[in-house]
């Protein structure tokens, strides 16, 4: 290889190194390119950077506001994780970690875009925004609490948006 097709490829060479491109980062307005991913523009989040961001919420607001604001977001999130259990519908796909629940709408035949349809149908509405990942090469829909101003009244209306959603599917 020259010199020179090496320095027209050395560009895309540092964007694609750092991308990040995760299942969960993933969506129809990334693929076509309608919104420009700032993610990718950044300096990646090492452990030191990291280590900084913890350290600034730390000294905002206190480590016992920060232990308060994490246990009560994986409460919100057991309670989350119960709803789901509780409507034969859907499944918890694995077991909740902390404030993330991933779980599907189970299909009553095999079809492939069923949770992407209904995460799209979420998110449409502008309520909300759910995520989703593919875990054992299954799509889940990911419900992420960790916001400062999440109540349980939101979680609630959550639901029944995803509930609402679902329906609307089914039929």
């Amino acid at each position: 290889m020259d010199c020179c097709c090496l320095w027209i490829k050395e560009p895309k060479l540092l964007v694609d190194s750092l991308s990040t491109d995760p299942e969960i980062l993933r969506n129809n307005a990334s693929k076509s390119k309608a919104v420009v991913d700032y993610k990718d523009w950044q300096i990646a989040l090492s452990r030191r950077f990291k280590a900084l961001k913890l350290w600034v919420v730390i000294r905002r607001h206190g480590l016992a506001n920060l232990m308060y604001h994490i246990q009560s977001d994986i409460a919100m999130a057991k309670r989350f994780e119960a709803l789901v259990g509780e409507d034969e519908r859907f499944e918890i796909v694995v077991p909740r970690k902390f404030a993330l629940v991933c779980f599907r709408l189970k299909p009553k035949v095999v079809e492939e875009d069923l949770n992407c349809k209904l995460v799209e149908a979420i998110n449409s509405g502008g309520r909300a925004f759910m995520s989703h990942a593919v875990l054992s090469g299954i799509y889940v829909i990911r419900c992420a609490i960790g916001t400062t101003l999440t109540q349980q009244h939101h979680m609630d209306a959550l639901w029944k948006l995803i509930q609402d959603k679902a329906q609307s599917l089914l039929m």
